[in-house]
């Protein structure tokens, strides 16, 4: 190619990218220039033009690209991030999971183990009450065994007691046969004399005989023999018979006659005393002739001496008696 055909230019070549106004440095070098470039011709200006541009558009692709794959990168790793991130949060809430499972173990150990330690407990008592119940036993088998022995110690000593009542009830029974007679005897002797060809009368041999009514005047006692009123009772009583009760004015008319005729100087004690502040007979009635004898006062018995009225005396004082029973009917 001759020197003579060749064409010198000024090329100047501008960035697709966008200024940045703040920049001045940016600004500079926004316009790259290319000098002195040789146009052979029309045909070859146009051939260097394509090329020069073939040129220009490679490292505007490759930076295109690069962006291309800064901005993948960018995104990738955006995505790799929120990933990470997600998984980050995951296993926190993993771990705050574990965390609370962990302290709810624990939790459920330490319950375990208070259970366990109440169990050991009840299990202690428990056999701890075995242990007394078996004693209890051992203890209620020994009382078991003393309580048999007993039963048939006392079974042996009620048969023996049976035997000694039975034969206790058959001797009394021969002695109260044996009274029986005896008594019998005693009454036919009594009341029927020998003496008198068995003639039978109302009343005992000794005792005198006033409206269906037997008495005895103990008028020969010795001052050693008086007795109170209550011994003067219980020796009436030896004879089956009972102090004096006088029932009406005929009687005890009759019975003042007879200790008027013997005459005794400190007269005699009769059924009659001061019960609850009333002149009360022993059958359980009421003295109703209030004349006869002085006011009632606490401790004071009746004594006849043979007079109109009676003498009321304090009971401890010694006097003799008069017996009555009732008389026979023969």
């Amino acid at each position: 190619m001759a020197e003579g055909d060749v064409n010198y230019a000024s090329v100047v070549f501008k960035s697709d990218q966008p200024r940045n106004t703040t920049s001045a440095a940016a600004a500079a070098n926004d316009d790259t220039v290319y000098d002195e470039v040789k146009v052979k011709s029309e045909a070859s200006q146009r051939s260097a033009d394509a090329h020069g541009r073939e040129r220009c558009l490679w490292p505007v692709g490759c930076l295109a690209i690069a962006c291309v794959l800064l901005l993948l990168g960018l995104v990738g790793v955006a995505i790799y991030l929120t990933t990470i991130s997600d998984d980050i949060t995951e296993m926190n809430q993993l771990r705050e999971n574990l965390l609370a499972a962990k302290q709810e173990l624990r939790n459920l150990s330490e319950q375990l183990n208070l259970e366990k330690e109440d169990s050991r407990k009840k299990l202690n008592s428990l056999k701890l009450q075995l242990e007394n119940m078996t004693q209890h036993y051992h203890v209620s088998e020994g009382k078991n065994s003393e309580l048999k022995n007993e039963i048939q110690e006392l079974k042996t000593e009620n048969q023996e007691l049976k035997e000694n009542f039975t034969k206790q009830i058959t001797d009394l029974e021969d002695k109260w046969e044996k009274f029986n007679v005896s008594r019998a005897q005693w009454t036919i002797d009594s009341y029927c004399p020998a003496d008198t060809m068995r003639t039978c009368s109302a009343c005992q041999k000794g005792w005198n005989e006033t409206q269906k009514s037997c008495y005895v005047f103990h008028d020969r006692e010795t001052p050693s023999e008086l007795k109170t009123w209550e011994e003067a009772r219980e020796n009436c009583r030896g004879k089956r018979a009972d102090l004096v009760v006088v029932h009406d004015e005929e009687e005890k008319n009759v019975i003042d006659g007879y200790i008027r005729e013997l005459a005794v100087p400190n007269g005699y004690w009769m059924g009659l005393r001061v019960e609850g502040g009333t002149w009360k007979w022993i059958n359980g009635t009421n003295l109703t002739d209030a004349s006869l004898i002085e006011p009632p006062a606490e401790g004071h018995c009746a004594v006849s001496l043979g007079t109109r009225t009676w003498t009321s005396v304090k009971c401890a004082e010694k006097r003799t008696r008069i017996c009555s029973q009732k008389a026979l009917s023969v």
